[in-house]
């Protein structure tokens, strides 16, 4: 349920509604150019993730030995809810206080991201973790179209700087804060938290404890060498998701000629068949391995751009768009819970906390897609964009699921015994 409900923020404030909203009417009302405003929207992104980024492991070992995963969760749930419901009152012009905000509760979102995927190992088995991981995905998908769904009569009159509907659209950003708001609350009344708070030395405290949690398990990357190989191997292929992602409406605008009717359909499309891959590839994940769950997710994105070359109809992007989408559902979910299998009892929190290290790292694919872009033509680029799925393929051998798993249950047999 946090899954469906955290996935209104990403869909509506990141994706759809306040990123055009700021880069729009916000920094026009400011006087700035276009240029100036996609860098300050991009500087906004890389502060918040960057700060993210450099705490996510220590602050996950931190809620492993204190405990306290539920009550970090719900910190960045209030403060995710509280900073879009600000973002109601950013009028045009108001640049600093819209970026401010923004950040703010971007901060609070990916915190929580990575804090929720750590209770996966808690109310999962090993045998069902691949099916819970890509139930939440798949619900988050839904999550993500039904408060499009609600907000879109707010969002339908569009907006310009002296745009009568200007008002009814920034109460598009109080109804998302609204839908996680309600939407999450199941969360914290039925999750119970299983983990107990680990016994410190004498003057110790849990921040020093997170801290040196996370260096030791540094100092041991022998041990967990499968976890880290995996999670560099997550990195290369992530790359690739944050091209597509970024560029798929670009492509469709510019290679294909679609309208802006056609590619909201496209987005359905994906946001559909992403919650078909992410359950459907869960099942298969649990029956089969989350090996081969990930590299059949890669064929298929492999697929999604040889595709993309080739196609030159809305009816045949259409058709990649939903290759890729099952390709992106069935790929996060296999990899979340992959990390889960290669997580030890009681340290979930770290071990979630460097996967989402590795996936804001991978928020570089974008910026390296548009140095290629100066190079050479969208198409090649997309094309070439395949290598990285290709290069996440072959990394995958180097990974020993069974091999990762057994350090897991030593760890934790060693912790307990």
């Amino acid at each position: 349920m946090f899954d469906f409900a955290n996935s209104s923020y990403t869909t509506l404030i990141v994706t759809v509604a306040y990123a055009v909203y700021f880069m729009g009417p916000v920094c026009e009302g400011a006087g700035l150019e276009r240029a100036d405003a996609e860098l300050l929207w991009g500087l906004g992104q890389w502060i918040s993730q960057g700060f993210v980024l450099v705490t996510a492991p220590v602050l996950g070992a931190i809620t492993d030995c204190s405990a306290s995963k539920k009550r970090l969760l719900f910190v960045t749930y209030i403060g995710c809810v509280v900073g879009t419901a600000g973002l109601i009152f950013v009028g045009p012009g108001a640049v600093g206080w819209g970026l401010a905000l923004f950040i703010v509760s971007n901060v609070f979102y990916s915190s929580g991201e990575n804090i929720v995927a750590a209770f996966l190992p808690e109310i999962a088995t090993p045998r069902t973790m691949g099916r819970i991981s890509g139930l939440g995905w798949a619900l988050g998908y839904f999550g993500g179209l039904t408060s499009l769904a609600l907000c879109y009569p707010f969002v339908a009159g569009g907006f310009g700087l002296n745009n009568e509907h200007l008002g009814t659209f920034r109460l598009s950003f109080g109804v998302v804060a609204l839908f996680f708001l309600v939407a999450g609350l199941p969360t914290f009344l039925f999750l119970r938290e299983r983990a107990r708070p680990q016994p410190l030395p004498a003057g110790a405290s849990y921040v020093r404890a997170g801290f040196l949690r996370v260096r030791e398990t540094l100092r041991e990357v022998r041990r967990y060498r499968q976890l880290f190989r995996f999670l560099f191997v997550f990195l290369t292929y992530s790359c690739g998701i944050f091209i597509v992602v970024a560029f798929a409406n670009q492509f469709g605008k510019e290679e294909v000629g679609m309208s802006m009717k056609e590619l909201m359909l496209l987005f359905l499309f994906l946001q559909l068949s992403a919650s078909f891959g992410s359950f459907s590839f869960g099942l298969l994940q649990d029956k089969f391995s989350s090996w081969w769950a990930i590299q059949a997710s890669l064929a298929l994105w492999l697929v999604a751009c040889i595709g993309a070359y080739f196609t030159r109809t809305a009816g045949a992007f259409y058709a990649v768009g939903t290759v890729a989408g099952v390709a992106m559902g069935a790929s996060q979910s296999a990899a979340r819970a992959l990390i889960g299998s290669f997580s030890p009892a009681g340290r979930s929190g770290e071990f979630f906390g460097f996967w989402g290290l590795f996936w804001k790292l991978a928020g570089i694919g974008p910026v390296l897609f548009g140095v290629l872009r100066q190079w050479t033509d969208m198409r090649i680029a997309i094309l070439a964009t395949g290598c990285l799925f290709v290069l996440g393929m072959v990394g995958m051998f180097a990974v020993d699921e069974k091999e990762g798993r057994r350090a897991a249950e030593a760890t934790t047999a060693g912790e307990t015994g």
